[in-house]
């Protein structure tokens, strides 16, 4: 009885340390994955902040102002503008020098412009150079003012970001499988000699594996609940912390996150314990006191 009791510990014991190891494996995954979609997220809100400012020709009539207006409503490239009189341009810049230039001059030195925020998949160098490059040709366009340098300089920035993130999720990707591949190795171990006891009495192979497998599932599924549930709450957490993380992922997002746990644990899990069993069922007495 006492035998029989050390080993009932034994097994659960390992099982419960699968499902920990597997929890906190599937949890820096939804980490990482989280992280992930955020810097995309702020990779695309820097973006909305690049693009470049039309001025205008002095005296140009209203009506062709407003024909830009239409236009630039109509591009596909356009993310937001804003639209700056020349007087609003002329009180801005009093107010910067401190003096009123109107009291100074009798002609207002300054045309209208448009601020322009292009959208995060025409921020780039080439792009915004092809659209200042059409924009120039209107007659109703003084110069189109870009800021080349400092677009590819942040697109440089993110895509070496981009690179080491996906580089740290693959290693992460290939060390988490190989410890999750141990852990039920593990489990499985410590109930190799039912698997010899078993195919003593005949039972087949199918037969054998049919429960492992399942308890595989069984400790993905578990796992990745609990990952998920630490995850929501460390975010819940992050997002009163600085309210400006939970503009950085939607719940849908998070659900996308949270499914992919869960399929990742049941599928290597699963994998896991079917290649665990193949081996102890292959296995001759000798071999099951060997690890």
């Amino acid at each position: 009885m006492a035998q029989r009791r050390s080993n009932h510990i034994s097994t659960f014991g390992s099982q419960l340390t699968a499902i920990v190891s597997v929890t906190l494996v599937l949890l820096i995954l939804g980490i990482l994955a989280v992280v992930g979609i955020a810097g995309n997220s702020g990779a695309d809100m820097l973006k909305s902040n690049l693009g470049f400012i039309v001025k205008i020709e002095r005296q140009t009539p209203e009506t062709e102002i407003n024909r830009l207006k239409q236009m630039l409503n109509a591009s596909p490239y356009v993310a937001s503008y804003v639209y700056s009189s020349a007087e609003e341009i002329m009180a801005t810049e009093s107010q910067y020098l401190g003096e009123d230039i109107a009291s100074l001059i009798d002609v207002n030195p300054y045309g209208a412009e448009f601020d322009v925020k292009v959208k995060p998949e025409y921020a780039s160098v080439d792009s915004i150079e092809a659209i200042s490059a059409r924009l120039t040709g209107d007659s109703a366009v003084e110069t189109v003012l870009t800021e080349s340098t400092m677009v590819a300089a942040v697109n440089s920035t993110l895509e070496r970001v981009g690179l080491m993130l996906f580089m740290v999720a693959a290693a992460l990707l290939v060390i988490s499988i190989v410890l999750i591949n141990n852990t039920v190795h593990l489990a499985v171990y410590s109930r190799r000699f039912v698997i010899h006891t078993m195919k003593l009495v005949g039972a087949t192979g199918s037969f054998i594996r049919r429960p492992f497998i399942l308890a595989g599932a069984l400790n993905g599924v578990i796992s990745a609940v609990i990952a998920s549930v630490l995850l929501i709450a460390l975010l819940a957490y992050g997002a009163n912390v600085d309210p400006l993380l939970a503009a950085c992922f939607s719940p849908q997002l998070c659900a996308m996150v949270i499914c992919g746990m869960l399929v990742t644990g049941v599928v290597i899990c699963t994998l896991a314990s079917l290649f665990a069993t193949n081996r102890y069922l292959r296995a001759n007495y000798d071999d099951m006191f060997m690890k």
